[in-house]
């Protein structure tokens, strides 16, 4: 593929950077008191490595009231400056021409009181559905304190060698606090009319501007807040015009922390918010990039020659392949590792309050303690399953230079990967097998299909080193008549060996049972390819097709016995799963204990200890678990001269990211 737009020069004011593919700031909690540290270091300077041609580093709090979390960089006071100063620097020494941003973040209303050890402030004393708490409304003391607190900051990072400073008015911070007609109720001249609303923005950027000589002021605006009563996409086009006379771009994301419309999930289309950035690029002439969920470079491409943005931050694909640049101009796009978009060791573990990690990296954030170790002696590899941590195994050990070999009882690689990729919106992780088919060619790794193994195959093959990924095998509960023909384990469905009724009963509600409702739910309904011909030629009216589109055509009911839902999913996915479920009319008890499956009812004792009954069910699914399937393991460890260890589910049932690095690091230490 050639690519025409993504990889020529952007000039923004007197800066040039190389390439257009921008890593957009991440609070990847690795910082410690507000400093820098090497783990932060290491990390950007793999990016900067990889080709990236502009690394926006932050959110970077200006002072104490913007603290949003207390692992984020500090650039409040000069104590700060040594350690900014030797970021800088480290990161031009690992590219010379990559540009570094300080991203200036002031929390606002989205500032826990419990971590800065006093009430927030805003623009107005509005209660935050995020902090959960109600600021105090901002006197012009501490307006004027707050300005000066990025012109200060400005200052700083221009010291410390930064390229130029973004400041973070997205998300549903105190800049988008200030413009927004929902968080500011102001009756003084900060507030009220759009004019009002806009002074804090322009007299912030004016006396930063005035605070320095020719430095680059970018703003990170969300092109539409998805909150009721808050800005839309035909606000932010006015806003943007208003304020890009100040500024040198604009970086276009979209929405809040609140809002109800999902932003970086799975299930959110590719450059499905592209639009934003086109909307902000016809109000003005400097610079615009487009956010969100552009995850490959020829999709990067696309947008740039559609004329929708001058350049494109790729956040997460730059965590899960630092080196996505250089691969993408080097045409080894099959080399990319590919992020799925899942967010389990990027957001979720923002939100945690752990430092990051990846599901697809197992570098991300460990770069300098998990470096490549240079093969010593080649040893004979049996991998004994062909799931993520197998594949991972062999991926790395192969990457050395050991002789491996997979083994694997089905006709294809992926494990239950082939299972997961299925439910709606989770499709994404299909990309992984399509990875480590490539790799699995690239780096002679010997696959050995419908394979099943037992012990004397072992004895046989003389292996140096057995790791075995046999994965798990479902728990099925003791409850009577679970033995019922209308009875199947959840996983049958997503691999067509369960048939799907009118009215299903799903026993579990962790990752797995949600996701099979919300399956059963929509099975049957038109697809969106069927909707785009359908409404395109007519033959449907767009209300109808929408319907037929959307409502659930099944009836589901789960049961749970745990108080909450989801208990294994992460905070940024969990919500949308169970928005989506409402939204399908999907039935939940949490709570429960089942009694009892007939043959077309299951009774369950409910939360009060009462007995409930649902008649008339066709099919009855579990999803209550699942535990090790490690039969081989005792076998193989009599066995003399042979390494042995157990990665992913067959040691203990754990998240595929788990597996993934587990895998890693024993593949690198053999």
């Amino acid at each position: 593929m050639k690519f025409f737009k993504l990889f020529s020069p952007l000039k923004i004011r007197n800066m040039m950077i190389s390439n257009r593919i921008i890593m957009p700031a991440l609070n990847l909690n690795l910082a410690s008191n507000g400093f820098i540290t090497k783990e932060l270091i290491d990390f950007y300077a793999e990016r900067a490595k990889g080709g990236v041609g502009m690394l926006i580093v932050g959110g970077c709090y200006v002072d104490l009231y913007g603290k949003g979390v207390p692992m984020m960089i500090s650039v409040e006071s000069d104590e700060y400056l040594p350690k900014l100063t030797e970021f800088a620097e480290a990161i031009h020494k690992a590219r010379e021409d990559v540009k570094v941003v300080c991203q200036l973040y002031h929390s606002g209303a989205y500032t826990y009181p419990q971590i800065i050890g006093k009430a927030p402030i805003a623009p107005s004393a509005v209660y935050s559905n995020f902090s959960k708490t109600t600021p105090r409304e901002m006197t012009l003391e501490d307006i004027k304190r707050e300005q000066q607190a990025f012109a200060d900051a400005t200052v700083r990072a221009k010291k410390a060698g930064f390229d130029a400073v973004e400041i973070c008015a997205n998300a549903g911070y105190l800049f988008t606090q200030f413009t927004s007609p929902k968080t500011n109720i102001r009756t003084d001249e900060y507030g009220g009319n759009l004019e009002n609303r806009l002074r804090f923005p322009i007299e912030t950027i004016e006396l930063m501007r005035s605070s320095v000589d020719d430095f680059v002021i970018g703003y990170r605006i969300s092109g539409d807040d998805f909150v009721p009563g808050s800005n839309t996409y035909k606000e932010k086009a006015i806003i943007a015009k208003k304020l890009g006379k100040y500024l040198d771009y604009f970086n276009v994301t979209g929405g809040w922390h609140e809002t109800k419309t999902p932003q970086t999930t799975m299930d959110v289309p590719e450059g499905c918010y592209s639009y934003l950035a086109e909307n902000v690029k016809n109000q003005v002439s400097i610079p615009i990039f487009a956010s969100n969920r552009i995850n490959n470079p020829e999709l990067a491409e696309q947008i740039l020659m559609a004329g929708k943005a001058d350049a494109i931050c790729m956040g997460r694909s730059l965590i899960a392949d630092p080196y996505l640049p250089k691969k993408a101009i080097n045409n080894e796009l099959r080399d990319i590792m590919s992020c799925v978009g899942c967010n389990q060791g990027c957001f979720d573990a923002i939100f945690k309050l752990v430092p990051i990690s990846c599901l697809r990296n197992a570098r991300a954030g460990r770069e300098a303690k998990t470096e490549l170790k240079p093969l010593k002696e080649k040893k004979k590899v049996m991998i004994i399953g062909a799931g993520p941590g197998g594949l991972e195994a062999a991926r790395v050990a192969g990457m050395r230079g050991h002789d491996v070999h997979i083994f694997e009882k089905d006709d294809k690689i992926g494990g239950l990967l082939n299972i997961i990729w299925i439910p709606p919106g989770r499709n994404e992780f299909k990309r992984m097998i399509d990875n480590y088919s490539y790799w699995i060619q690239k780096y002679g790794i010997y696959l050995h299909l419908e394979h099943e193994v037992t012990i004397d195959t072992v004895k046989e093959f003389n292996p140096d080193v057995v790791l075995l990924t046999t994965g798990s095998k479902p728990i099925k509960p003791s409850i009577p008549g679970i033995s019922r023909e209308n009875v199947y384990w959840a996983n049958d469905v997503f691999s067509m060996d369960a048939p799907i009724g009118k009215n299903n009963v799903i026993i579990g509600g962790g990752a797995t049972g949600i996701e099979l409702a919300i399956y059963l739910a929509k099975y049957g309904s038109l697809s969106l390819e069927a909707f785009d011909f359908l409404t395109f030629y007519k033959a449907l009216e767009p209300e109808i097709a929408l319907n037929m589109l959307h409502r659930g055509r099944n009836k589901v009911t789960v049961l749970e016995q745990l108080p909450k839902l989801g208990s294994a999913l992460g905070k940024t996915t969990k919500w949308v799963l169970l928005d989506k479920c409402d939204a399908l009319g999907i039935k939940f008890h949490t709570g429960v204990k089942v009694k009892e499956i007939g043959e077309n009812y299951v009774s369950y004792l409910d939360i009060a200890d009462k007995e409930q009954l649902i008649n008339d069910v066709d099919i009855i699914y579990y999803a209550t678990g699942v535990e090790p399937n490690n039969i081989l393991y005792k076998e193989i460890k009599q066995l003399n001269n042979i390494e042995l260890e157990k990665i992913g589910d067959v040691r203990k049932p754990q998240t595929v990211l788990d597996a993934v690095h587990r895998a890693y690091k024993i593949a690198n230490n053999i």
